[in-house]
Protein backbone atom coordinates (compact mmCIF):
# COMPACT_ATOMS: atom_id res chain seq x y z
CA UNK A 1 0.00 0.00 0.00
CA UNK A 2 1.75 3.15 -1.13
CA UNK A 3 5.12 3.59 -2.83
CA UNK A 4 8.47 3.61 -1.10
CA UNK A 5 10.30 6.91 -1.11
CA UNK A 6 14.03 6.95 -0.51
CA UNK A 7 15.64 9.83 1.38
CA UNK A 8 19.32 10.57 1.32
CA UNK A 9 21.76 11.59 4.01
CA UNK A 10 21.56 10.76 7.70
CA UNK A 11 17.78 10.48 7.61
CA UNK A 12 16.54 6.96 6.98
CA UNK A 13 13.66 6.45 4.55
CA UNK A 14 10.67 4.51 5.86
CA UNK A 15 7.37 3.32 4.49
CA UNK A 16 4.55 2.40 6.84
CA UNK A 17 1.64 0.16 6.11
CA UNK A 18 -1.54 0.74 8.11
CA UNK A 19 -4.29 -1.86 8.21
CA UNK A 20 -7.65 -2.03 9.89
CA UNK A 21 -7.40 -3.63 13.35
CA UNK A 22 -7.22 -7.39 13.64
CA UNK A 23 -9.43 -8.38 16.57
CA UNK A 24 -9.09 -11.50 18.67
CA UNK A 25 -11.88 -12.28 21.12
CA UNK A 26 -12.08 -15.04 23.69
CA UNK A 27 -14.19 -15.56 26.80
CA UNK A 28 -12.64 -17.22 29.83
CA UNK A 29 -15.26 -17.95 32.49
CA UNK A 30 -16.79 -14.50 32.95
CA UNK A 31 -13.80 -12.66 31.51
CA UNK A 32 -13.64 -11.26 28.00
CA UNK A 33 -10.42 -10.69 26.07
CA UNK A 34 -10.08 -8.03 23.40
CA UNK A 35 -6.84 -7.29 21.57
CA UNK A 36 -6.14 -4.96 18.69
CA UNK A 37 -3.20 -5.04 16.33
CA UNK A 38 -2.68 -1.90 14.29
CA UNK A 39 0.01 -2.20 11.66
CA UNK A 40 2.08 0.73 10.51
CA UNK A 41 5.47 2.44 10.71
CA UNK A 42 7.43 5.42 11.90
CA UNK A 43 10.86 6.99 12.12
CA UNK A 44 11.67 9.89 14.46
CA UNK A 45 13.74 11.75 11.89
CA UNK A 46 11.65 11.37 8.76
CA UNK A 47 9.63 8.69 7.01
CA UNK A 48 7.19 8.07 4.24
CA UNK A 49 3.98 6.34 5.25
CA UNK A 50 1.16 4.64 3.46
CA UNK A 51 -2.27 5.65 4.71
CA UNK A 52 -5.07 3.85 6.43
CA UNK A 53 -8.01 2.98 4.14
CA UNK A 54 -9.06 5.67 1.68
CA UNK A 55 -11.02 8.58 3.19
CA UNK A 56 -14.33 7.18 1.90
CA UNK A 57 -13.69 3.96 3.84
CA UNK A 58 -12.58 5.91 6.88
CA UNK A 59 -15.73 8.00 6.69
CA UNK A 60 -17.88 4.87 6.62
CA UNK A 61 -15.94 3.34 9.50
CA UNK A 62 -16.42 6.45 11.63
CA UNK A 63 -20.05 7.09 10.75
CA UNK A 64 -21.46 5.52 13.90
CA UNK A 65 -18.96 7.29 16.12
CA UNK A 66 -19.39 10.69 14.51
CA UNK A 67 -23.17 10.45 14.71
CA UNK A 68 -22.83 10.03 18.46
CA UNK A 69 -20.69 13.15 18.87
CA UNK A 70 -22.46 15.45 16.41
CA UNK A 71 -19.92 15.39 13.58
CA UNK A 72 -21.29 15.12 10.07
CA UNK A 73 -19.45 15.27 6.73
CA UNK A 74 -22.28 17.50 5.48
CA UNK A 75 -21.02 20.29 7.75
CA UNK A 76 -17.62 20.55 6.06
CA UNK A 77 -16.86 21.53 2.49
CA UNK A 78 -13.17 20.78 3.08
CA UNK A 79 -12.62 17.05 3.58
CA UNK A 80 -9.50 17.48 5.73
CA UNK A 81 -11.40 19.62 8.22
CA UNK A 82 -13.99 16.88 8.59
CA UNK A 83 -11.41 14.17 9.28
CA UNK A 84 -9.57 16.43 11.70
CA UNK A 85 -12.86 16.91 13.50
CA UNK A 86 -13.33 13.13 13.69
CA UNK A 87 -10.09 12.86 15.68
CA UNK A 88 -10.77 15.89 17.87
CA UNK A 89 -11.44 14.93 21.52
CA UNK A 90 -14.92 16.14 22.47
CA UNK A 91 -15.18 14.72 25.94
CA UNK A 92 -17.81 17.21 27.01
CA UNK A 93 -20.14 15.71 24.38
CA UNK A 94 -19.60 11.99 24.84
CA UNK A 95 -22.38 11.81 27.49
CA UNK A 96 -21.21 8.34 28.44
CA UNK A 97 -22.93 8.12 31.79
CA UNK A 98 -26.27 9.24 30.37
CA UNK A 99 -26.01 6.59 27.66
CA UNK A 100 -24.98 3.97 30.22
CA UNK A 101 -27.96 4.81 32.42
CA UNK A 102 -30.31 4.39 29.48
CA UNK A 103 -28.58 1.19 28.33
CA UNK A 104 -28.64 -0.39 31.80
CA UNK A 105 -32.04 1.08 32.66
CA UNK A 106 -30.81 2.54 35.92
CA UNK A 107 -31.11 6.06 37.39
CA UNK A 108 -28.44 8.50 36.23
CA UNK A 109 -27.05 8.92 39.77
CA UNK A 110 -26.49 5.17 40.04
CA UNK A 111 -24.04 5.18 37.14
CA UNK A 112 -21.41 6.84 39.36
CA UNK A 113 -21.53 3.93 41.76
CA UNK A 114 -21.68 1.47 38.86
CA UNK A 115 -18.38 2.75 37.42
CA UNK A 116 -16.86 3.58 40.84
CA UNK A 117 -16.14 7.11 39.63
CA UNK A 118 -17.09 10.54 40.92
CA UNK A 119 -17.93 11.97 37.49
CA UNK A 120 -17.40 11.32 33.79
CA UNK A 121 -14.42 13.69 33.67
CA UNK A 122 -12.52 11.31 35.96
CA UNK A 123 -12.24 8.83 33.08
CA UNK A 124 -9.58 11.06 31.52
CA UNK A 125 -8.33 12.92 34.61
CA UNK A 126 -4.91 11.19 34.81
CA UNK A 127 -4.00 11.99 31.20
CA UNK A 128 -1.70 14.90 30.24
CA UNK A 129 -2.94 18.09 28.53
CA UNK A 130 -3.96 17.70 24.90
CA UNK A 131 -1.66 19.27 22.30
CA UNK A 132 -3.09 22.31 20.53
CA UNK A 133 -2.71 20.65 17.12
CA UNK A 134 -3.76 17.20 18.32
CA UNK A 135 -6.58 16.55 15.86
CA UNK A 136 -4.56 17.71 12.86
CA UNK A 137 -1.56 15.54 13.76
CA UNK A 138 -3.72 12.50 14.58
CA UNK A 139 -5.42 12.85 11.20
CA UNK A 140 -2.14 13.22 9.30
CA UNK A 141 -0.59 10.28 11.17
CA UNK A 142 -3.51 7.95 10.48
CA UNK A 143 -3.41 8.88 6.81
CA UNK A 144 0.33 8.43 6.41
CA UNK A 145 1.12 12.10 5.99
CA UNK A 146 3.05 12.88 9.17
CA UNK A 147 6.75 12.10 8.88
CA UNK A 148 8.22 12.89 12.31
CA UNK A 149 6.30 10.57 14.58
CA UNK A 150 9.25 10.09 16.91
CA UNK A 151 8.88 13.68 18.06
CA UNK A 152 5.32 13.14 19.28
CA UNK A 153 5.15 13.32 23.05
CA UNK A 154 2.60 12.22 25.61
CA UNK A 155 0.27 15.12 24.76
CA UNK A 156 -0.52 13.08 21.66
CA UNK A 157 0.04 9.35 22.20
CA UNK A 158 -1.40 9.13 25.72
CA UNK A 159 -4.83 10.24 24.54
CA UNK A 160 -7.14 7.47 23.33
CA UNK A 161 -8.54 9.62 20.53
CA UNK A 162 -5.10 9.34 18.87
CA UNK A 163 -5.77 5.68 18.08
CA UNK A 164 -8.13 4.34 15.40
CA UNK A 165 -11.14 2.63 16.88
CA UNK A 166 -11.55 4.54 20.12
CA UNK A 167 -14.69 6.44 19.19
CA UNK A 168 -16.14 3.48 17.30
CA UNK A 169 -15.32 0.79 19.88
CA UNK A 170 -13.64 2.20 22.97
CA UNK A 171 -16.44 4.53 24.04
CA UNK A 172 -18.91 1.64 24.01
CA UNK A 173 -17.29 0.21 27.15
CA UNK A 174 -18.89 3.09 29.05
CA UNK A 175 -21.92 3.86 26.86
CA UNK A 176 -23.04 0.22 26.53
CA UNK A 177 -21.35 -1.69 29.35
CA UNK A 178 -21.84 -5.43 29.65
CA UNK A 179 -21.94 -6.39 33.34
CA UNK A 180 -21.45 -10.08 32.48
CA UNK A 181 -17.91 -9.64 31.20
CA UNK A 182 -14.73 -7.88 32.14
CA UNK A 183 -11.53 -7.59 30.14
CA UNK A 184 -8.29 -8.81 31.77
CA UNK A 185 -6.00 -8.79 28.73
CA UNK A 186 -5.43 -6.73 25.63
CA UNK A 187 -2.78 -4.55 24.04
CA UNK A 188 -1.83 -3.02 20.72
CA UNK A 189 1.11 -1.50 18.86
CA UNK A 190 0.59 1.52 16.66
CA UNK A 191 2.09 1.59 14.16
CA UNK A 192 3.71 -1.83 14.06
CA UNK A 193 4.99 -2.79 10.62
CA UNK A 194 7.78 -0.71 9.14
CA UNK A 195 10.02 -0.54 6.08
CA UNK A 196 13.43 0.98 5.37
CA UNK A 197 16.52 0.58 3.19
CA UNK A 198 20.06 0.46 4.62
CA UNK A 199 23.34 0.57 2.72
CA UNK A 200 26.48 -1.14 3.95
CA UNK A 201 29.32 1.26 4.60
CA UNK A 202 27.06 4.34 4.42
CA UNK A 203 23.77 4.01 6.26
CA UNK A 204 23.89 0.97 8.52
CA UNK A 205 21.57 1.99 11.38
CA UNK A 206 17.88 2.67 11.85
CA UNK A 207 15.69 4.14 14.57
CA UNK A 208 11.93 3.60 14.81
CA UNK A 209 9.18 4.45 17.27
CA UNK A 210 6.10 2.40 18.14
CA UNK A 211 3.35 3.38 20.56
CA UNK A 212 2.39 0.40 22.72
CA UNK A 213 -0.90 0.66 24.57
CA UNK A 214 -3.56 -1.15 26.57
CA UNK A 215 -6.69 -2.14 24.64
CA UNK A 216 -10.04 -0.58 25.41
CA UNK A 217 -11.88 -1.85 28.45
CA UNK A 218 -8.95 -3.61 30.12
CA UNK A 219 -9.15 -3.48 33.91
CA UNK A 220 -5.76 -4.96 34.80
CA UNK A 221 -2.07 -4.13 34.82
CA UNK A 222 -0.03 -6.07 32.25
CA UNK A 223 3.69 -6.74 32.31
CA UNK A 224 5.37 -6.56 28.90
CA UNK A 225 8.80 -7.60 27.63
CA UNK A 226 9.57 -6.95 23.97
CA UNK A 227 12.10 -9.32 22.43
CA UNK A 228 13.50 -9.69 18.90
CA UNK A 229 13.53 -13.22 17.55
CA UNK A 230 16.79 -15.15 17.33
CA UNK A 231 16.95 -14.93 13.52
CA UNK A 232 16.84 -11.14 13.64
CA UNK A 233 19.70 -11.02 16.14
CA UNK A 234 21.92 -12.96 13.76
CA UNK A 235 21.97 -10.03 11.33
CA UNK A 236 21.26 -6.95 13.47
CA UNK A 237 22.23 -5.50 16.83
CA UNK A 238 18.92 -4.34 18.30
CA UNK A 239 18.15 -2.12 21.28
CA UNK A 240 14.64 -1.55 22.63
CA UNK A 241 13.86 1.20 25.12
CA UNK A 242 12.03 0.54 27.30
CA UNK A 243 12.17 -3.21 26.80
CA UNK A 244 10.29 -4.07 30.01
CA UNK A 245 7.33 -1.98 31.08
CA UNK A 246 3.94 -2.10 32.76
CA UNK A 247 0.74 -1.31 30.88
CA UNK A 248 -1.85 0.26 33.16
CA UNK A 249 -5.61 -0.13 32.97
CA UNK A 250 -7.99 1.69 30.62
CA UNK A 251 -11.21 0.94 32.51
CA UNK A 252 -13.13 2.29 34.32
CA UNK A 253 -10.67 5.14 33.74
CA UNK A 254 -7.44 5.68 31.85
CA UNK A 255 -4.41 5.43 34.11
CA UNK A 256 -1.33 7.51 33.39
CA UNK A 257 0.84 4.78 31.87
CA UNK A 258 -1.75 3.05 29.71
CA UNK A 259 0.38 3.92 26.65
CA UNK A 260 4.16 3.88 26.17
CA UNK A 261 6.51 5.27 23.55
CA UNK A 262 8.94 2.55 22.47
CA UNK A 263 12.18 3.48 20.69
CA UNK A 264 13.83 0.67 18.70
CA UNK A 265 17.33 1.04 17.28
CA UNK A 266 19.07 -1.43 14.98
CA UNK A 267 22.49 -1.74 13.39
CA UNK A 268 23.81 -4.07 10.73
CA UNK A 269 26.25 -6.69 11.92
CA UNK A 270 29.58 -6.68 10.04
CA UNK A 271 28.85 -10.01 8.30
CA UNK A 272 25.26 -9.17 7.27
CA UNK A 273 24.97 -9.63 3.51
CA UNK A 274 22.88 -7.50 1.12
CA UNK A 275 19.34 -8.75 0.81
CA UNK A 276 15.84 -8.54 2.26
CA UNK A 277 15.37 -9.02 6.01
CA UNK A 278 12.50 -9.14 8.48
CA UNK A 279 13.01 -8.15 12.11
CA UNK A 280 10.29 -9.69 14.26
CA UNK A 281 9.63 -8.37 17.76
CA UNK A 282 7.10 -10.09 20.00
CA UNK A 283 6.06 -10.29 23.64
CA UNK A 284 7.65 -12.52 26.26
CA UNK A 285 7.16 -12.88 29.99
CA UNK A 286 8.96 -10.13 31.94
CA UNK A 287 11.98 -10.99 34.12
CA UNK A 288 11.12 -12.73 37.37
CA UNK A 289 12.09 -9.79 39.59
CA UNK A 290 9.81 -7.38 37.72
CA UNK A 291 6.95 -9.87 37.72
CA UNK A 292 7.28 -10.28 41.48
CA UNK A 293 7.39 -6.50 41.99
CA UNK A 294 4.30 -5.91 39.86
CA UNK A 295 2.41 -8.81 41.44
CA UNK A 296 3.10 -7.40 44.91
CA UNK A 297 1.96 -3.94 43.82
CA UNK A 298 -1.21 -4.99 41.99
CA UNK A 299 -1.93 -8.48 43.35
CA UNK A 300 -4.79 -10.19 41.52
CA UNK A 301 -5.03 -7.27 39.09
CA UNK A 302 -1.65 -8.09 37.54
CA UNK A 303 -1.21 -10.33 34.48
CA UNK A 304 1.65 -11.09 32.15
CA UNK A 305 0.66 -9.58 28.81
CA UNK A 306 1.35 -12.86 27.01
CA UNK A 307 -0.65 -14.90 29.53
CA UNK A 308 -3.81 -14.75 27.44
CA UNK A 309 -2.53 -17.36 25.00
CA UNK A 310 -3.95 -15.31 22.13
CA UNK A 311 -1.61 -13.37 19.87
CA UNK A 312 -2.39 -11.08 16.97
CA UNK A 313 -1.83 -12.39 13.48
CA UNK A 314 1.81 -12.00 12.44
CA UNK A 315 4.38 -10.24 14.61
CA UNK A 316 3.52 -7.67 17.24
CA UNK A 317 6.14 -5.37 15.70
CA UNK A 318 7.82 -6.02 12.37
CA UNK A 319 10.54 -4.20 10.44
CA UNK A 320 11.09 -5.02 6.77
CA UNK A 321 14.61 -3.97 5.78
CA UNK A 322 16.35 -4.01 2.43
CA UNK A 323 20.12 -4.05 2.74
CA UNK A 324 22.05 -2.80 -0.29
Amino acid sequence: MGDSQKEKGATESWVAKFKMPAIALAVIAVAGFLAFNYLGLENPTGLVTAPLPEPETTANATAEATDSIDVSPMEYAVRQRYFEEVFRPKRDKYDLFEKAAAYLNIPMEDTLEYFSLRNEEEIFADLPPIADDFSEIAYLFANGRYFAIGYLDETYYKHPEFYPGFKEIGLSYWAEPNPKYWTPHGYGSYPAEQWTTLKKGENEEFTAVVFFYTSWGVQTWQGVTLMPDSESLKDFDIRISPQNFLLEATFPKFYEDWAHKIVIMGKLRPDTLPGSYTIAINIEKPPADLRLKWELEHRNMYFDAMASGIAPEGNQIQFNIMVE
